[in-house]
């Protein structure tokens, strides 16, 4: 019987799919069929709780998931952290090094391996059942008030997700208010950057009265209140960067003009609101309780460096706001890139990155290190998040010490395309009991976020941190066993040593690349990518000699630095339809 209500909600769904205009199409496949057509309408669906639930669990599968999966790879297979002067790719078909490294993205070449596709039919299809369940819900007739409460609100989560990503790579974009049907004129301009803002806002202000803050271990993934406080400060905080709130527009052009891609002046006040937002987020939290960061069961590497692999990695614990699952197993790590061997020399971190993190007891690695006579083992005895996110030679590795020494298992020759040193994060060791086949998830949001852009928000409102700052990132240090952050840091120094905190603690959770962006870090696309061999050297203090070396060829923006780069085009396919796109500034 389960089967058979199954397929019958399979085919319901399909017409409910296929139910829009043929003429206007926005991504792949965003409409295509009547539903008079196949004997399918809107008031079959929602005739049912079964059938409505259904609804909004296929809106659900519309989440970004980042890691790569065997079929439809997000980004070709790569993070956006390969976008970064943290991390390089080497897969050769993946959408770093195909299009962004060479330079051969642009509005008319933007596909399923741009870092954000437009196109994506996933996006326009959560859009579209989000809204058909806002707009159909009160129709089901053995659904309660409250449930039907709460799955407008999901609903309201699930576009205010998918718009805030829309936000963070395009600027302003068409509002989407409604299920669009076949009998309206067909036009959506773009939106201004700030009324683009407000829909996000206003959605989720709407959604957090009937939401839980947390939901049961069982509905685990669902939206929470939690998650939409989160959400509020994640989009407040970017708006209020200045990429977008600033006195002149990051580059010139029509879409600048218009005020789609920046407020058109600086307002301090949008950090204050943004500072609001994590206020009432731990307010909350003081109040009602029921997420923390997870902490060390034994206070020492091998305890912090399990409590921050449960943080990301683990479901239902504690931490996560939002997690987002494709299946109940992964398959990443056999199937991307070829071989499971290749996940991690795909995704590699480069040594810029591994130098950003400090010794374990918060010593910054020195910049002077005597690279050519090194007396220890650099990548001794390091803040453990280290540990969980780079490996380097010598370190537990699919039962066995890994070889990254030239010759070795894992770095056979120096000419092995990579950085000399491993992606560990999500692809983990390799073995059944970790990476392959394990129940993973994608920790769309953690509590961590959370704190520190509250404390950067809170630097940026106040022109420099107070206690709340300090005590925010000094709970995310203070996780993995680093001491408190040094006190009387300027507005400045503060800012660096919370945007470097975000970059250790989610390293490959694509947070980096849009801080980057949004703080227009131009030397980030600037810097040199640099790697570092080890070779056996029995004459050496390690029994090592180690060279540095920079990737060649640079990536096209090194040498040919345009602002166009901070956000994505739309594609020229999309523009051309003529609803309303006026493409961003230099593309």
């Amino acid at each position: 019987m389960k089967l058979i209500n199954n397929i019958l909600i399979g085919l319901l769904l399909s017409g409910l799919f296929f139910t829009s205009c043929e003429e206007f199409k926005i991504g792949d496949d965003f409409v295509s069929q009547q539903p008079e057509q196949i004997g399918v309408n809107q008031d079959t669906i929602f005739s049912k709780k079964l059938y409505a639930d259904q609804v909004l669990v296929k809106a659900y599968t519309s989440l970004p998931y980042p890691i790569a999966t065997a079929q439809k790879a997000r980004f070709g297979g790569d993070f956006t952290d390969a976008l970064t002067s943290l991390s390089y790719s080497a897969c050769h078909y993946g959408g770093a090094r195909s299009q962004y490294y060479v330079g051969s993205y642009s509005a008319g070449t933007v596909n399923s391996n741009s870092v954000f596709y437009y196109n994506t039919a996933s996006i326009w299809m959560g859009l579209r059942y989000s809204w058909l369940v806002i707009e159909n819900i009160d129709k089901v007739p053995d659904m309660l008030e409250s449930e039907k409460l709460h799955a407008k609100a999901e609903a309201r989560m699930i576009i205010a997700t998918q718009c805030a990503n829309l936000l963070r790579n395009f600027g302003g974009f068409p509002l989407i208010d409604h299920s669009i049907s076949a009998d309206e004129t067909f036009h959506y301009p773009r939106a201004t950057f700030e009324e683009s803002v407000n829909f996000i806002v206003k959605l989720i202000d709407e959604s957090i009265p009937d939401l839980p803050w947390k939901e049961t271990a069982d509905n685990d993934g669902r939206m929470t209140k939690a998650y939409a406080m989160g959400l509020k400060l994640r989009v407040l905080l970017f708006a209020a960067s200045p990429l977008f709130n600033d006195a002149e527009p990051y580059l010139a052009g029509e879409a600048s003009d218009k005020h789609l891609t920046w407020y058109g002046n600086y307002d301090k006040s949008r950090w204050s609101d943004a500072e609001q937002a994590g206020k009432d987020f731990i307010d909350e939290l003081e109040k009602t309780g029921g997420y923390s960061l997870v902490q060390a069961d034994t206070k020492d590497m091998d305890g912090y460096r399990a409590a921050f692999n449960k943080a990301y990695f683990t479901r239902n614990n504690g931490e996560v706001l939002l997690s987002i699952r494709k299946a109940y197993r992964n398959l990443y790590s056999k199937a991307f890139c070829g071989g499971a061997d290749n996940y991690a020399h795909a995704q590699s971190p480069t040594l810029t990155y591994a130098n950003m993190f400090s010794f374990a007891d918060g010593s910054d690695f020195p910049s002077d290190f005597d690279w050519e006579n090194a007396p220890t083992d650099p990548f001794a005895n390091r803040d453990p998040r280290f540990y969980e996110t780079i490996l380097t030679n010598g370190r537990a590795y699919k039962n066995r010490k890994s070889e990254l020494y030239v010759t070795g298992r894992d770095r056979p020759t120096d000419a092995t395309n990579g950085t000399g040193l491993l992606m560990y994060k999500f692809s983990q060791d390799y073995t059944s009991a970790t990476s392959i086949g394990a129940v993973d998830s994608w920790p769309e949001m953690r509590l961590s976020e959370v704190y520190l852009s509250y404390a950067e928000a809170i630097n940026e409102a106040n022109d420099g941190p107070n206690t709340t700052a300090y005590d925010m990132i000094n709970k995310v240090r203070n996780r993995v066993g680093l001491p408190n952050l040094s006190a009387g840091l300027s507005q400045e120094e503060f800012r660096k040593a919370v945007l470097r905190e975000r970059a250790l603690e989610f390293g490959y959770e694509e947070v980096r690349w849009y801080d980057v962006i949004r703080w227009k870090m131009k030397e980030s696309f600037m810097s040199d990518i640099q790697g570092v061999n080890m070779y056996i050297d029995s004459s050496k203090p390690t029994g090592y000699r180690y060279e540095l070396f920079t990737i060649t060829p640079s990536r096209v923006w090194k040498n040919d630095w345009s602002a166009k780069w901070y956000l994505s085009a739309f594609p020229i396919n999309e523009i051309n339809k003529n609803y309303g796109l006026i493409q961003n500034p230099g593309w």
